[in-house]
């Protein structure tokens, strides 16, 4: 901000230079965050049929309007943290209650991609604003394990990863598939920390052949940010099945790199190195302008080895 327009806000004078200011703090969204959005809106628009003919047509659907509404998700966040957590509409105020009140009207499906979103926001946003971003996915996050019984959240869990698995085994790709998958490891990011699994369970979910327990077991492992998950989830993101898994994996690499050792973060370091050479047939997915590449940037930067 220059110093006319700060000379002018401490003086209680609004001016029309701090209102055009604060504009552009607000309304500047991530370029990745934009690119991403028009993508899967675009592609939500297409309704593809396999007969005898190949034919497609364009139609508005629920996942469009969904994907038309997030792209300014980091703009509301914005917002809302620079209010101090309320925002004065005509309807009146939107404050945390206000909050609540619009999450009840989600479905569980919407909930759970709202959730992944915002991880994917946060992860693409600025410094400054990351922490904003957590702290309300956060919220939306404990917001949705708390209407889950805790005795059904194992149940619900195995339950999310059979799903998973269908969805990659039978749905075709598309906008329709990824709102499905982010769904899912959204809502097993909320459900992960309410449900006390053992070590030795989330040991076999890291090396099992099925999808969705695989993603289950990395997402108990980014929950927790345990060292003890380190090979395994090395050996993941090395070799993961799909560029999907290995964001998942990257994730749970991050929560635990404090903790590792120098020896581990020299090996990280190898793998990340090697996957960054994008080859999709080689199932090397680390590519530039993606979200993967941004999360081993943060690694290799905070390892400085």
């Amino acid at each position: 901000m220059n110093s006319k327009v700060k000379d002018r806000i401490i003086n209680n004078q609004i001016s029309k230079e701090a209102v055009e200011w604060l504009l552009r703090q607000i309304i500047v969204l991530p370029k990745s965050w934009l690119i991403i959005n028009l993508i899967f809106i675009i592609l939500s628009t297409i309704e593809i049929s396999w007969g005898k003919d190949f034919s497609y047509k364009f139609a508005i659907k629920n996942t469009t309007a969904i994907f038309l509404t997030l792209m300014w998700l980091p703009a509301v966040l914005k917002i809302f943290a620079l209010s101090g957590g309320v925002l004065k509409t005509p309807a009146g105020e939107f404050d945390s209650s206000g909050m609540i009140n619009m999450l009840q009207s989600l479905s569980a499906d919407s909930l759970g991609f709202l959730i992944e979103q915002t991880k994917l926001a946060e992860e693409v946003a600025p410094p400054e604003q990351q922490q904003e971003m957590r702290q309300i996915r956060q919220e939306w996050q404990r917001y949705y394990s708390s209407k889950i019984p805790v005795s059904d959240a194992k149940q619900l869990l195995e339950g999310l990863a059979q799903r998973y698995k269908d969805i990659r085994k039978s749905m075709p790709s598309g906008a329709q598939r990824t709102f499905e998958m982010e769904s899912i490891a959204g809502r097993m990011r909320a459900l992960a920390e309410i449900v006390n699994f053992p070590v030795s369970e989330v040991d076999k979910f890291l090396q099992s052949e099925d999808q969705g327990h695989r993603l289950l077991g990395l997402s108990i492992a980014e929950w927790s940010g345990k060292a003890i998950y380190f090979d395994l989830v090395l050996d993941l993101i090395s070799n993961s099945k799909s560029a999907f898994e290995q964001t998942v994996g990257l994730r749970a690499m991050e929560s635990m790199l404090y903790r590792l050792e120098l020896q581990q973060k020299s090996k990280l370091k190898s793998v990340l190195i090697e996957q960054r050479d994008f080859n999709e047939k080689e199932k090397r997915w680390i590519k530039k302008d993606s979200n993967r590449w941004l999360i081993s940037e943060r690694l290799l930067s905070a390892m400085k080895i």
